[in-house]
């Protein structure tokens, strides 16, 4: 492990907010053969089952188990080192590294970076793990040190002076877990603010189940699998009124014929609180117990959003599940409020949701059918930009996901075969209806309503109308492409 402080530089002025995290570097992890990926403030990944977009999301699951408990425990909870090296056939290293700003002297041109880099020896019939950790970050003042881990020793070394050593107590334990006992002077400080970072990021995944269910008062914040999500309902309610009157006015626009949430006392020794929904027509209030499973999730998704004091880093998995697409258009509002306190990361298959999102927000995720590798960003947000502009259409429509199958890793035109050749011509007449009215409009098979008719409000202003989806279903993202175009069926999408 090396720990590396560059020369002093001038501190620039920042001109965006600070983000923990810019880039997220993987090679060998499951899928994700070798990754790339740059983030933004509000970070949403785009793409078909299988793509890796869960596995990107599963990198900072890694570190910050990492960072929390320890190698040992985060490799357990993948059942060893051979489930999280990529089943390719070949040996190979896992590498993983984050860059943003995390401490205090960081910038935009000077980030802060952390890599893990894992491998596997044998010897004498024996699976020896081996692991190197670098941390680079920028102190205010002084000259370039680097402090190198070589198993559980420890060396600190400055240009003009000699070296300082130390030992971990084991060759197996992390610079996350250990290094941050070091002094300020020696580097500890830079370290624990990575460890520090890494352990406080949420990792949202709500246990529809437990989040049901009364919680007792801690006046804690939402916890990852939002089981506590009434004791963070009330904490919000009691310290927070302005946040939680705008809570409930997002939920009552998202739930036609709710009026109001109640947070009730429960009966016991422990005190505890749970949560009640009071509608329209019904004589007592509904028991959270009693409500429908994306009821439940959006409450918890808005808890985590309307929070004024998040943690750094928010990741969320399957944003999409189980909301209507009438909610997406107030989820998108509250992901970019909420962007503004936390940095977030967030997946998703819905087409309709990225419809709403800028180009800078998306990042496309597609898997290489001969490889299985995942393919992360397959198409690059200065293209999907450039197709925006001059279609004048939305995301979805002009840079996928009607061109994966088109596209190879970079962006770029490949040739691969179309399993149904006539979706692009029909997609560009239908497009072409729309705009200028000129022409015929195709007629789609199996037509049913579409249920976003936000989706194809025309140029001109007038009032959007439901449009006709083709095979398939707006779910899964498949339909007619053009104003509709989230819901178009793509080759590669097809496939289960």
């Amino acid at each position: 492990m090396m720990v590396h402080w560059g020369a002093d530089r001038r501190q620039e002025t920042p001109v965006s907010p600070r983000q923990p995290v810019t880039r997220i570097r993987a090679r060998n992890f499951r899928s994700l053969e070798d990754v790339n990926v740059q983030l933004a403030p509000l970070t949403v990944l785009i793409g078909p089952n299988g793509s890796g977009k869960t596995n990107l999301l599963n990198v900072l699951r890694f570190l910050a188990t990492t960072a929390r408990f320890d190698l040992s425990a985060a490799l357990q909870e993948w059942r060893g080192f051979d489930h999280i090296r990529r089943q390719n056939g070949r040996t190979g290293r896992v590498e993983i590294q984050i860059e943003g700003e995390v401490t205090d002297f960081a910038t935009s041109v000077a980030p802060d970076s952390y890599t893990l880099v894992l491998s596997q020896h044998s010897r004498s019939g024996r699976a020896d793990l081996i692991r190197r950790e670098e941390f680079t970050f920028k102190r205010r003042g002084g000259r370039g040190r680097r402090i190198t881990v070589s198993g559980s020793h420890v060396t600190i070394t400055e240009d003009d002076q000699e070296p300082v050593r130390r030992s971990l107590a084991s060759a197996q334990t992390t610079g996350l877990a250990t290094l941050p006992k070091l002094s300020d002077e020696e580097g500890g400080l830079g370290i624990r603010r990575f460890t520090e970072f890494l352990s406080n990021a949420r990792l949202l995944e709500p246990d529809v189940s437990a989040a049901r269910e009364p919680a007792r008062q801690y006046g804690a914040s939402l916890a990852e699998d939002a089981s506590n999500l009434a004791d963070a309902l009330d904490t919000l309610r009691r310290t927070e009124p302005d946040a939680w009157d705008l809570l409930k006015s997002d939920v009552r626009r998202c739930l036609p014929g709710l009026r109001d949430i109640e947070l009730v006392p429960v009966g016991g020794s422990a005190r505890a609180v749970a949560v009640q929904l009071v509608e329209d027509g019904l004589v007592r209030p509904m028991e959270l117990a009693d409500a429908s499973f994306g009821t439940v999730r959006l409450l918890a998704l808005f808890t985590a959003l309307h929070e004024p004091d998040p943690p750094p880093f928010l990741a969320i998995e399957e944003i999409d599940h189980g909301l209507h697409p009438y909610a997406l258009e107030i989820l998108v509002d509250r992901l970019r409020a909420a962007s503004a306190r936390t940095q977030i990361l967030a997946a998703t298959h819905l087409p309709t949701l990225v419809n709403r999102l800028e180009p800078q927000e998306i990042v496309v995720c597609d898997r290489d059918p001969d490889t299985g590798a995942s393919l992360i960003p397959a198409i690059s947000s200065d293209k999907i930009a450039a197709a925006i502009e001059e279609t004048g259409g939305v995301p979805a429509s002009c840079g996928f996901p009607a061109r994966w199958a088109a596209c190879s890793h970079d962006g770029s035109a490949a040739p691969r075969k179309r399993r149904h050749p006539d979706l692009r011509g029909e997609s560009q007449r239908l497009a072409k209806y729309r705009r200028t009215g000129v022409g015929r409009e195709p007629s789609p098979r199996r037509p049913s309503t579409c249920p976003a008719p936000s989706h194809v409000a025309d140029q001109k202003g007038r009032q959007p109308r439901s449009e006709p989806l083709g095979r398939g279903n707006q779910r899964s993202g498949r339909g007619v492409p053009g104003g509709t175009a989230a819901c178009r069926r793509c080759p590669r999408t097809s496939r289960r």
